[in-house]
């Protein structure tokens, strides 16, 4: 059984795809001065970096993107013919796509190239929402999904906000998890 139709994509839904970057991109910027700026509230570490590790950074990007996409689905279901299956399969697929940018783009500058640049981290979180963004567009116009798409999405998206609650308060002891300005694990 195949979920949703093979409507074609309207502007609407283009547009929100980037304007999607935008979004996702500033709100990435302002929260990583957000744990600080509220005076290191525990709740607020949940969703905004608690240090300087590759890990808590991935929050500026997989945070903003669900709000984004929660956002604009009930926005845009009221305009146009939207599948939630074929819009939630593809969100999904844009929260794991830019983390998995951004974890690749920084040890590839860092590891292979040997040099650290704060430029080319702060760009990795506009070039990897660009890129999951196109892809999550390019999954909703063409995917044939079928149900245990929106299955395995739902799956994902639950160990991955789990992770990220859990791995706030208890990270293992990998370097992904080293805050790279103390060496220390999670909350200093």
């Amino acid at each position: 059984m195949f979920i949703g139709n093979n409507e074609k994509v309207n502007n609407s839904i283009k547009n929100n795809i980037f304007y999607g970057i935008i979004f996702i991109s500033l709100l990435g910027f302002f929260l990583h001065f957000v744990y600080d700026l509220s005076g290191k509230l525990l709740i607020i570490g949940i969703i905004a970096p608690i240090n300087e590790s590759v890990w808590e950074h991935l929050k500026l990007a997989f945070f903003p993107t669900i709000l984004w996409w929660t956002i604009s689905y009930f926005l845009l279901k009221r305009k146009n013919k939207i599948s939630f299956c074929r819009y939630f399969v593809s969100s999904v697929v844009s929260l794991v796509v830019c983390p998995l940018f951004i974890i690749s783009f920084y040890y590839t500058y860092t590891g292979a190239f040997g040099f650290h640049s704060t430029i080319l981290d702060i760009a990795s979180l506009p070039i990897g929402a660009t890129i999951a963004q196109l892809i999550a567009l390019h999954i909703y116009q063409y995917a044939k999904l079928k149900l245990y798409h929106l299955y395995l999405a739902t799956l994902i998206l639950f160990i991955l906000i789990i992770a990220f609650i859990l791995f706030t308060f208890n990270p293992p002891h990998l370097p992904i998890f080293i805050d790279s300005r103390t060496g220390k694990y999670g909350l200093n």
